[in-house]
């Protein structure tokens, strides 16, 4: 995305795995990454059905823990503190940070005894569960008492959150502040869903349109505006449906809360922010104890430069800082990493920014479960040369590209074979000069065997490329999936026979000490060996003994 808005560090395809709010953590462990730092990940699907990142980063000397940002320096009583809305209120207030006058209501608590408060504190005012997060659930400038008795019944019954919290309404813009070591690092300003009409298109076409750009954004690659009642509703309002054409200039906003991933608008201010706003969010992080950085929501009155801290989150995700619709990004990842990993801060950042991680592998393999862990291999020492080959004269199978895979494992050399329109060749690859002069000389003596009428051109390559080496001519690579995949399920077939043969025989053990042997189970002892003993000793096993010792290569 050639785009000098965005990170030179990004500048890149992301990988597809990478995108949205996954590409938090990929960004932080790509930045650890280049700097030569150990990297050891699992990503795992957590009962709730959410896919979550754990991972490790370690210089040789010390290790730090993370959950997607927020790392081990985060105490876990400031995780827990902060988590909590109510506790987190009632610190900020005791520090005399700004933050708005509420109270939490237990379930026990009535209609009636919540009213009275939001009367005490005068309308309007603001209903939010007590947990939960992205502002689901927040009901914000509630007016009168119709209007809580229907929020309260929509929160505490349709969303089934009895526990809520009810807080006098601050009006102001909708900032998140980012903090990492007393600095405020990046700020966004957070913008309800909405279109400016051009006077040609209708709305429906204008909408289509956000759409389309943000999809191109991998903060929001799967976050469009969704046409829903609500959006149809404040199309009415306005006096307009979605095939009327907007006139030139005019602002319509077609949802009612500013989260972004419905549709709202990542706006960065960092540069705009005042020092008084700075360090209110500063404050907000040094009220707790070992929370070193963070993200921050406030409520701010930029006519009268005031705000209130609403929340704090100890794992915000940063996808918006680095991909914001508006503005230039933050670099939040060399922040962090410059914190926990100081004395790696002088390295040469343009030579390893010519190659990312693989980390669509990555992904599929923690949730396809065939890793607990995966520890990523390291960068290549530097300097890095990219460089292409064009290859005519030669025929693009199966046979050929596996080899140019094996060949570029070999030498250590990472980047992609894929074919081109002409009927040619092209080959990218990157390393250190000498690996690259080793991959050269393999290449050659192998095209030899195919094709006596060949030409190797030889050119710089500028853009960044995968670490690893891929294929990239879906027939092929599909060939080559499709045996890997009838390998991996024969292997899981032994593995699970293995493991069943291995179980029976400590049963036995057990059973032999107790002098409880039962013939049952050794009935089914004796036909699970006897599986085993005919499955390492067929066709199937001898034919499959290079494939299973390339993949345990892998």
């Amino acid at each position: 995305m050639a785009d000098s808005r965005f990170l030179e560090s990004l500048d890149h395809d992301i990988p597809e795995k990478a995108n949205n709010y996954m590409l938090s953590t990929y960004s932080i462990i790509l930045e650890a990454w280049r700097r030569g730092l150990d990297i050891n990940i699992r990503i795992l699907k957590e009962k709730s059905g959410s896919i979550e990142p754990y991972y490790s980063i370690s210089n040789g000397n010390k290790v730090h823990h993370f959950s997607a940002t927020r790392g081990d320096l985060v105490s876990k009583e400031a995780k827990e503190l902060t988590k909590n809305k109510v506790t987190t209120k009632q610190i900020l207030n005791k520090y005399k940070v700004p933050t708005p006058q509420g109270k939490e209501f237990e379930e026990a608590a009535t209609t009636e005894e919540i009213v009275s408060y939001a009367t005490e504190i005068d309308y309007p005012v603001v209903v939010k569960p007590v947990s939960g997060t992205g502002g689901k659930g927040v009901i914000a400038g509630i007016q009168n008492k119709d209007e809580l008795v229907e929020a309260l019944k929509y929160v505490r019954e349709k969303l089934k959150s009895p526990k809520i919290i009810l807080e006098k309404y601050f009006e102001g813009e909708d900032y998140r502040i980012y903090v990492v070591d007393g600095h405020v690092i990046a700020a966004l300003k957070r913008i309800k869903a909405n279109i400016i009409g051009n006077g040609n298109e209708t709305i429906k076409e204008l909408i289509e349109n956000k759409n389309k750009y943000r999809s191109q954004l991998p903060s929001l690659t799967n976050r469009p505006i969704k046409i829903d009642d609500e959006t149809k509703t404040l199309i009415r309002r306005a006096g307009y449906t979605l095939d009327s054409v907007l006139p030139d200039g005019e602002l319509l906003y077609i949802k009612t809360k500013n989260n972004v991933s419905a549709g709202g608008d990542s706006i960065d201010i960092t540069d705009q922010l005042s020092e008084n706003i700075k360090q209110i969010a500063i404050d907000a992080t040094n009220c707790f104890d070992s929370l070193p950085h963070c993200g921050i929501d406030l409520m701010v009155d930029e006519a009268n430069n005031k705000a209130v801290i609403i929340e704090i989150n100890s794992r915000a995700h940063i996808t918006q800082h680095l991909f914001p619709m508006e503005g230039q990004a933050r670099d939040i990842p060399r922040s962090l990493i410059d914190f926990y990993f100081p004395e790696t801060k002088n390295y040469n950042r343009l030579d390893s920014f010519k190659m990312f991680i693989d980390y669509d592998y990555i992904y599929d393999s923690c949730i396809s479960r065939e890793a607990a862990e995966i520890r990523i291999t390291k960068k290549p020492e530097g300097p890095i040369l990219l460089t292409r080959y064009l290859i005519n004269g030669v025929k693009l199978t199966d046979q050929f590209a596996a080899r140019v895979k094996r060949i570029a494992y070999n030498n250590q050399v990472s980047g992609y074979i894929k074919p081109l329109n002409n009927g040619d060749i092209s080959i990218i690859v990157g390393g250190n000069k000498n690996k690259i002069g080793q991959f050269k000389n393999s290449l050659d003596k192998y095209i030899t065997k195919f094709s006596k009428k060949y030409d190797i051109i030889t050119k710089k390559r500028t853009t960044s490329i995968p670490h690893g080496f891929h294929i990239h001519d879906n027939k092929v690579q599909d060939s080559i999936n499709e045996v890997t995949s009838s390998t991996n399920v024969y292997m899981k077939k032994y593995s699970n026979l293995k493991s069943d043969y291995q179980q029976l025989v400590r049963k036995v053990a057990e059973y032999e000490k107790r002098e409880r042997i039962l013939d049952i189970t050794q009935k089914q002892n004796k036909q699970l060996k006897k599986r085993l003993k005919l499955m390492e000793s067929s066709t199937s096993w001898k034919i499959t003994k290079p494939i299973r010792k390339l993949t345990r290569k892998k």
